[in-house]
């Protein structure tokens, strides 16, 4: 057998890997092939859907561009480009293809499909019609199209539509990958669980080993309060992964809704072990510890999440509450700066950094954000409860109880809030008390 022979029978064989879904043998098939015969532009191809399947994406690219110098005509190779480039979030560079692609080929369905899942992802939701309405001038039924529209449409809150999309996808294709599960995370969204617990059920009857299915539908769950079948779906995905990272999380975040914060402990800190940086890992193992009275350690593994948490608003609120109560209130103070210039409209990150202020003593610092947590959100009976404890404390008592009012008005039988007016009322009393005695002495 010759070279050549030998190579045509390594495509072969890696065509075999792919189907069975062993893409590092067919990809190493692949490139053995190609050092005998660099000039194929088809098995360049291949290698880079097979790269595709290992979310290798970046070498895909390598390997698309490589089979577009051999063939830059070839249309597939150049909308494999595109999407390859779109998962890598390079949105520009995709869009260049997918409109080269166009000039190549006006009747190409493709070019305008994968732009509405691109143009959706960069927020650009009023081109992402366009294409899917272009799109529909080559191909009136397109399944494809109208899951992705409907990516772009619950992107919006639109959930009505997105699930009108999705619905439409299925009539289409009825086993459309992922159709199901998107309309049951849209009725979710609307805090419809049960029809999206529904939902999630019919993706698994269409796919039943679907990892990121089991796990949402395990998270639904424990929403629903349903902590045994929840736990069911989360060890089933650690039959089929035992390290899976995300399922020990899940089974962990169970637990600790469950108090049963030994087992949580447990299972965050295998997460740690499988994934050093897994989100949320640390901040989770650091709530658990603080419950516990282990303050130091607790700080140790909140400052471990503060370094790979990035701009996650949802994970510096929680890290800053955390680290108020953890009595670190410095750097709470600097965790919540941090999130309140990423979200200068989110009532309760001004509120937590006023109360950080306060904890630090700088009270008209407190009182400007605690002011501002109420502009944005008038009906906020903690942020007016806080702003008439700052005033007392300030010696402003008239603005005090005028806080305390609207608190009341809004929580009258909040104990804390009561607690606080009739403190206000005393106050008042000696106060008017101490000014009829100053009078009467004068005449």
């Amino acid at each position: 057998m010759n070279d050549w022979t030998d190579a045509e029978t390594r495509v072969e064989r890696a065509r075999d890997l792919y189907e069975k879904g062993r893409w590092v043998e067919a990809a190493a098939e692949l490139r053995a092939a190609i050092e005998v015969n660099p000039n194929n532009a088809d098995w360049f191809f291949n290698l880079a859907l097979t790269l595709d399947a290992m979310e290798e994406y970046e070498r895909a690219c390598d390997a698309y561009r490589s089979a577009l110098e051999i063939d830059a005509e070839d249309v597939e190779t150049v909308n494999g480009l595109g999407v390859s480039l779109t998962r890598l979030g390079r949105h520009v560079e995709a869009l260049e293809y997918f409109q080269r692609l166009e000039r190549m080929d006006p009747n190409y369905e493709g070019s305008y499909c994968n732009r509405i899942i691109t143009y959706t992802e960069m927020g650009q939701h009023d081109q992402a019609e366009l294409m899917f309405y272009m799109a529909r001038q080559v191909k009136d039924q397109c399944p494809a199209c109208c899951y992705n529209i409907g990516n772009s449409f619950f992107a919006r809150s639109l959930y009505e539509k997105a699930i009108g999309c999705w619905r439409q996808a299925l009539s289409i294709a009825p086993e459309h990958p992922d159709a199901n599960a998107r309309i049951a995370e849209a009725h979710w969204a609307q805090g419809r669980f049960e029809l999206a617990r529904t939902h999630y059920l019919a993706e698994l009857r269409i796919d039943p080993g679907n990892i990121e299915t089991l796990l949402d539908l395990g998270e639904l769950l424990t929403e629903m309060d349903q902590f045994q079948e929840a736990g069911e779906k989360f060890r089933r995905v650690l039959e089929q992964s035992p390290e899976h990272a995300g399922a020990h999380f899940c089974l962990g975040h169970l637990a600790l809704k469950q108090d049963k914060l030994i087992t949580a402990e447990d299972q965050f800190r295998l997460v740690l072990r499988l994934e050093p940086n897994y989100p949320g890992a640390h901040l989770k193992l650091g709530q658990i510890l603080l419950r516990g009275g282990q303050t130091k350690h607790s700080v140790k593994h909140l400052l471990a999440e503060l370094k790979t948490c990035g701009e996650d608003r949802e994970t510096l609120q929680e890290l800053g509450q955390l680290l108020i109560e953890a009595r670190d209130t410095q750097r709470a103070n600097h965790v919540l700066q941090r999130l309140v210039k990423l979200a200068p409209d989110d009532a309760l990150a001004h509120h937590n950094l006023a109360v950080s202020f306060f904890l630090l003593r700088k009270m008209d610092e407190g009182i400007r954000h605690c002011r501002k947590a109420v502009q944005l959100q008038p009906k906020y009976p903690l942020a007016l409860y806080n702003l008439a404890l700052a005033h007392i404390q300030n010696g402003q008592l008239p603005r005090a109880r005028c806080y305390v009012r609207r608190a009341l008005t809004l929580s009258p039988l909040d104990e804390q809030i009561l607690r606080l007016s009739r403190r206000l009322g005393l106050n008042g009393f000696w106060a008017g008390l101490r000014q009829r005695l100053k009078g009467a002495q004068g005449r």
